[in-house]
Protein backbone atom coordinates (compact mmCIF):
# COMPACT_ATOMS: atom_id res chain seq x y z
CA UNK A 1 0.00 0.00 0.00
CA UNK A 2 1.25 3.44 -0.93
CA UNK A 3 0.75 6.05 1.84
CA UNK A 4 1.61 9.82 1.54
CA UNK A 5 2.29 12.27 4.21
CA UNK A 6 1.56 15.51 2.86
CA UNK A 7 3.18 19.01 4.57
CA UNK A 8 1.42 22.11 3.73
CA UNK A 9 2.35 25.38 4.34
CA UNK A 10 4.84 28.07 4.13
CA UNK A 11 8.10 28.14 6.16
CA UNK A 12 8.56 31.73 6.10
CA UNK A 13 5.15 32.32 7.38
CA UNK A 14 5.93 31.25 10.76
CA UNK A 15 2.69 29.21 12.42
CA UNK A 16 1.81 28.54 8.85
CA UNK A 17 4.62 26.06 8.24
CA UNK A 18 3.01 23.78 10.49
CA UNK A 19 2.72 20.93 7.84
CA UNK A 20 6.43 21.24 6.83
CA UNK A 21 7.87 21.46 10.19
CA UNK A 22 6.02 18.21 10.91
CA UNK A 23 7.55 16.39 7.55
CA UNK A 24 11.20 17.72 8.98
CA UNK A 25 10.41 16.07 12.04
CA UNK A 26 9.28 12.69 10.06
CA UNK A 27 12.32 12.64 8.15
CA UNK A 28 14.36 11.63 11.08
CA UNK A 29 12.65 8.66 11.80
CA UNK A 30 12.70 5.01 9.81
CA UNK A 31 9.75 5.26 8.37
CA UNK A 32 8.54 2.06 6.50
CA UNK A 33 9.48 1.88 2.69
CA UNK A 34 6.23 2.38 1.06
CA UNK A 35 5.54 6.44 3.28
CA UNK A 36 6.32 8.83 1.02
CA UNK A 37 6.87 12.13 2.70
CA UNK A 38 6.05 15.56 0.45
CA UNK A 39 6.50 19.37 0.92
CA UNK A 40 3.41 20.46 -0.97
CA UNK A 41 3.92 23.86 -0.65
CA UNK A 42 0.83 25.92 -0.76
CA UNK A 43 -1.08 23.12 -2.42
CA UNK A 44 -4.53 24.36 -4.49
CA UNK A 45 -5.35 21.77 -6.86
CA UNK A 46 -1.55 20.63 -7.45
CA UNK A 47 -2.55 18.94 -4.28
CA UNK A 48 -4.57 16.40 -7.24
CA UNK A 49 -1.29 16.02 -9.20
CA UNK A 50 0.71 14.84 -5.53
CA UNK A 51 -1.84 12.04 -4.41
CA UNK A 52 -2.26 10.55 -7.94
CA UNK A 53 -1.98 6.97 -6.98
CA UNK A 54 -1.30 6.72 -3.68
CA UNK A 55 -3.63 3.73 -1.53
CA UNK A 56 -3.61 6.44 1.25
CA UNK A 57 -2.80 9.98 1.90
CA UNK A 58 -2.37 12.40 5.35
CA UNK A 59 -2.40 15.88 4.45
CA UNK A 60 -0.92 18.08 7.55
CA UNK A 61 -1.90 21.79 7.57
CA UNK A 62 -2.37 24.76 9.66
CA UNK A 63 -5.79 25.45 10.98
CA UNK A 64 -7.86 28.94 11.89
CA UNK A 65 -11.13 28.36 13.60
CA UNK A 66 -11.21 30.57 16.83
CA UNK A 67 -9.88 27.57 18.73
CA UNK A 68 -7.04 26.61 21.16
CA UNK A 69 -3.74 27.79 19.73
CA UNK A 70 -1.79 24.31 19.39
CA UNK A 71 -5.07 22.60 19.50
CA UNK A 72 -5.01 19.63 16.75
CA UNK A 73 -7.39 18.49 14.98
CA UNK A 74 -7.87 14.93 12.62
CA UNK A 75 -10.63 14.57 10.14
CA UNK A 76 -11.10 12.28 7.18
CA UNK A 77 -12.25 13.12 4.31
CA UNK A 78 -16.11 11.96 4.88
CA UNK A 79 -15.82 13.99 7.86
CA UNK A 80 -13.79 17.21 6.66
CA UNK A 81 -13.21 20.35 8.37
CA UNK A 82 -16.29 22.40 9.63
CA UNK A 83 -16.87 25.73 7.24
CA UNK A 84 -15.91 28.05 9.96
CA UNK A 85 -12.48 26.20 9.89
CA UNK A 86 -10.08 27.71 7.01
CA UNK A 87 -6.80 25.02 6.19
CA UNK A 88 -4.52 27.77 5.36
CA UNK A 89 -2.67 26.52 3.00
CA UNK A 90 -4.85 25.81 -0.09
CA UNK A 91 -5.83 29.74 0.14
CA UNK A 92 -7.76 29.86 -3.33
CA UNK A 93 -9.81 26.64 -3.04
CA UNK A 94 -11.00 25.14 0.12
CA UNK A 95 -9.56 21.43 0.77
CA UNK A 96 -13.07 20.00 0.88
CA UNK A 97 -13.55 21.54 -2.81
CA UNK A 98 -10.73 20.25 -4.09
CA UNK A 99 -10.64 16.56 -2.98
CA UNK A 100 -14.72 16.55 -4.11
CA UNK A 101 -13.68 18.44 -7.61
CA UNK A 102 -10.67 15.50 -7.41
CA UNK A 103 -13.63 12.69 -6.89
CA UNK A 104 -15.35 13.64 -9.78
CA UNK A 105 -12.50 15.16 -12.20
CA UNK A 106 -10.01 12.09 -11.89
CA UNK A 107 -12.30 9.48 -9.23
CA UNK A 108 -9.57 6.21 -10.76
CA UNK A 109 -6.48 8.47 -9.52
CA UNK A 110 -8.00 9.56 -5.92
CA UNK A 111 -6.72 7.94 -3.10
CA UNK A 112 -9.09 5.12 -0.93
CA UNK A 113 -7.96 6.93 2.21
CA UNK A 114 -7.26 10.40 3.10
CA UNK A 115 -6.63 11.72 6.41
CA UNK A 116 -6.19 15.83 7.14
CA UNK A 117 -4.54 16.71 10.70
CA UNK A 118 -4.23 20.29 11.48
CA UNK A 119 -3.09 22.25 14.40
CA UNK A 120 -4.89 25.69 15.22
CA UNK A 121 -2.75 28.58 15.08
CA UNK A 122 -3.27 32.41 16.03
CA UNK A 123 -1.61 33.98 13.08
CA UNK A 124 -0.76 33.36 9.23
CA UNK A 125 0.98 36.83 8.49
CA UNK A 126 4.26 36.93 10.34
CA UNK A 127 6.80 36.70 8.54
CA UNK A 128 8.88 34.31 10.80
CA UNK A 129 10.95 31.28 10.51
CA UNK A 130 9.61 29.46 13.70
CA UNK A 131 6.77 28.12 15.20
CA UNK A 132 5.42 29.67 17.65
CA UNK A 133 5.61 27.67 21.25
CA UNK A 134 2.50 26.57 21.29
CA UNK A 135 2.41 25.28 17.97
CA UNK A 136 5.52 24.03 17.96
CA UNK A 137 4.61 22.07 21.31
CA UNK A 138 1.92 20.24 18.40
CA UNK A 139 4.79 18.98 16.45
CA UNK A 140 5.85 16.02 18.43
CA UNK A 141 1.71 15.22 18.95
CA UNK A 142 1.09 14.97 15.31
CA UNK A 143 4.49 13.46 14.40
CA UNK A 144 3.33 10.37 16.57
CA UNK A 145 0.01 10.28 15.41
CA UNK A 146 1.26 10.22 11.75
CA UNK A 147 3.55 7.19 13.02
CA UNK A 148 0.53 5.13 14.00
CA UNK A 149 -1.29 5.61 10.78
CA UNK A 150 1.50 4.45 8.94
CA UNK A 151 2.05 1.43 11.04
CA UNK A 152 5.47 2.11 12.64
Amino acid sequence: MKIQVLGCGNLLIGDDGFGVHVLKELEKRGLPNNVELIDAGTGGLDILNLIEGADKVILIDAVKSGGEIGSVYRFTEKDLPPANMSLLSLHDLGLADVLKMGRIIQPKRMPKEIIIIGCEIRRSDEIRLKLSPEVAKAVPVVVDMILKEVGN
